[in-house]
């Protein structure tokens, strides 16, 4: 339960920090996570705290983390048989930092997972948050095959069809993918008309 409630603690300022947009206070964080780790070499949990703040702060520009990090954090994922609430925030919050082809079949288990009915309905908004993300790194990063390949497994999954943020975000990302302007737009407008202000703030900084 403490291992949850820290990981919620975590992701919750991290978010506000990138949503505020603010550097200091993040590259603060991730120092003083990293000063932790080396205080706790056998702390697998504060490693990956720190490479979530890491990777946030590498977020605003856009950056892909060295590859020692990246291979860490794949050969994480690679030995998980059933993605469990940590797994998938842990993911979710260093996609953006990561090569994205490399989290291919990670992507493609999630969704059989959620497909079968194993995501527990409490975890299903990290899992949006995941494919939003990696949606939005592949784009960035100009992997093209990747995109369609995640805009063809959302489609073929029906995933999350009733959440109109996450509806909204794939919205947006699949008009900027087809340069399509209307897409875009309309977007905007289901922001402001259903009020997500954090979602038009975020969408508005692109």
């Amino acid at each position: 339960m403490e291992k949850k409630n820290n990981l919620k603690t975590l992701t919750t300022v991290l978010s506000q920090y990138y949503q505020d947009n603010d550097r200091q206070k993040l590259d603060q964080l991730t120092q003083l996570l990293q000063s932790d780790t080396i205080k706790n070499p056998s702390d697998p949990f504060m490693r990956h705290y720190y490479l979530m703040s890491l990777s946030t702060l590498y977020h605003l520009d856009f950056l892909v983390a060295s590859i020692d990090d990246q291979n860490e954090l794949i050969d994480y994922f690679f030995n998980i048989s059933y993605w469990q609430f940590y797994d998938l925030c842990l993911l979710a919050n260093v996609v953006n930092m990561i090569h994205v082809e490399r989290i291919t079949p990670y992507i493609s288990d999630i969704l059989k997972q959620y497909a079968t009915n194993n995501i527990p309905t409490a975890s299903v908004e990290t899992v949006s948050k995941i494919l939003i993300n990696a949606l939005e790194t592949s784009i960035i990063q100009k992997k093209d095959d990747f995109t369609r390949y995640l805009l063809d497994k959302i489609k073929k999954y029906k995933f999350n069809t009733d959440d109109f943020k996450f509806q909204t975000w794939l919205l947006f990302w699949t008009g900027v993918f087809e340069n399509n302007n209307n897409k875009i737009r309309h977007a905007y407008s289901i922001a402001t008309y259903l009020h997500q202000n954090i979602t038009l703030k975020i969408l508005i900084s692109f």
